[in-house]
């Protein structure tokens, strides 16, 4: 008994001496040390890194609300008389829609529109809360947008000269061009001259063919007008430049009578034919009836000299033509509402832009035509083309914008016209009725111009 009492205390000892010995032993171990350290540092940078990815998720939903609010506004604050228009908060409403952003504005007081003095103003204060994924480790559960959008339209502060150049040459008599060109101008004078018009917005139309037709009496007022180059004056009202690349002080730039070359004997058996003297330009058009009635005038004429649209309609820019539109209003051919116009080039406030279309490309007809011919303008195509681009780019530096419209026109026509577009999106290759959508866009981006972002 007393042998088997010792056998237990020494294994006792023996026990405690190895339980002791593996506690030591575990003491001193280092391996696994830094496993703790390891994780606490992994979920601080889980913390900070999904700060980073919640505020760029943030930004990201931030700018997307922004910008659609900024694009509602903009496009509500519109003026229009289309009464088939709908009201701007619908209009603002619609864009969030579309984006599937609808329920950050069901507030009622998320949309206010204030009308005053011809003035409109939108605003929009759309509010969302964005959960967080990361963030929510700190505490932070949500993060809130308030954001808000404003923009003001006011017709009465921006002026608007515009000139259309219109090609009325003999290719538009086929394919019902002529019928495309006269409902896109209307549809284009329906959007932007206003009925009670007092003077904002003023159209000027330049028909071209072969030549530009000025109205009677107006050639006088030219400081710089010389005999034609021929010096056959039997017929001689119509005028032609020698510079091209200036279209300031145009009241004494140097310019030649030049015999008419009207296509009358050629065409004047055709019914469809419309001589120029019958539509000369008509500046400053202050009423949709007169407009749609010059409109519905026009036809198709002669030849094609796109260089010469362009030139003739820049003048109507120049303020020094001033004295110009005095005599038309002297003889009730424009409304006194522009005595003082053209503006002066620095005038703020004013947006000017010329509309060119062209079925076709500049014409110096063919080599069986005698050179003495008065059609022949230019000794070639490529020259038409190159005083074309020059004027087009002297209205460029004068700040006048320039829309150019391809009209199932050939590759040099449509080349043409782009180089003279203000910027591509000022550009338009159309066919058919696609002319109507055309003008209708180009009616629209003008109206933009009254529009302002405001907060």
């Amino acid at each position: 008994m007393k042998m088997v009492i010792l056998m237990a205390r020494s294994c006792v000892k023996t026990l405690k001496a190895d339980i002791c010995g593996a506690l030591q032993r575990y003491r001193r171990e280092e391996d696994g040390a830094i496993l703790i350290f390891g994780l606490i540092a992994f979920v601080l940078i889980l913390m900070v890194g999904g700060i980073a990815v919640d505020m760029m998720r943030y930004e990201s939903e931030r700018v997307r609300l922004q910008g659609t609010a900024d694009r509602a506004v903009l496009a509500a604050a519109m003026m229009r008389e289309n009464p088939a228009n709908p009201e701007a908060e619908d209009v603002v409403r619609s864009y969030f829609a579309a984006e599937g952003l609808q329920a950050y504005i069901s507030d009622p007081d998320s949309i206010a529109v204030i009308s005053h003095d011809g003035v409109r103003e939108v605003r929009v204060a759309p509010r969302a809360r964005m959960d967080t994924t990361f963030m929510r480790l700190s505490g932070v559960d949500q993060l809130q947008m308030n954001l808000l959008a404003a923009a003001s339209e006011s017709l009465a502060e921006i002026q608007f000269e515009i000139v259309m150049v219109l090609d009325v040459s003999w290719s538009m008599d086929s394919n019902n061009r002529m019928a495309n060109l006269r409902q896109a101008a209307i549809d284009f004078v329906q959007t932007m001259l206003p009925e009670d018009n007092d003077g904002r917005v003023a159209i000027t139309f330049v028909p071209y063919s072969t030549e530009v037709i000025l109205p009677p009496g107006v050639l006088n007022y030219f400081h710089n007008l010389t005999d034609p180059l021929s010096g056959n004056t039997n017929n001689a009202f119509c005028l032609d430049f020698e510079n091209w690349t200036d279209i300031t002080n145009s009241i004494a730039t140097p310019m030649f009578r030049r015999t008419c070359s009207l296509g009358v004997a050629e065409r004047g058996h055709l019914p469809q034919f419309v001589s120029l003297e019958d539509t000369p330009v008509r500046p400053y058009v202050r009423s949709r009836t007169e407009a749609i009635n010059y409109i519905n005038s026009l036809g198709p004429s002669w030849g094609t000299s796109i260089d010469l649209g362009v030139r003739v309609g820049g003048l109507f820019f120049d303020p020094t033509l001033n004295p110009v539109i005095g005599h038309l209003i002297d003889n009730n051919q424009v409304a006194p509402v522009f005595s003082n116009r053209p503006y002066g080039w620095n005038q703020p406030m004013v947006y000017r832009a010329m509309i060119i279309m062209t079925d076709g490309e500049n014409c110096c007809f063919p080599p069986a035509v005698p050179s003495s011919h008065p059609a022949v303008r230019k000794p070639s195509l490529a020259v038409q083309d190159a005083d074309t681009l020059s004027t087009c780019n002297a209205l460029k530096a004068q700040s006048v914008n320039i829309y150019a419209v391809a009209f199932e026109a050939p590759p040099a026509g449509e080349a043409l016209m782009e180089a003279c577009a203000s910027a591509p999106s000022f550009y338009f290759n159309s066919s058919g009725e696609e002319l109507v959508a055309a003008f209708q866009n180009i009616a629209t981006h003008i109206q933009t111009q009254a529009l302002r972002l405001t907060q």
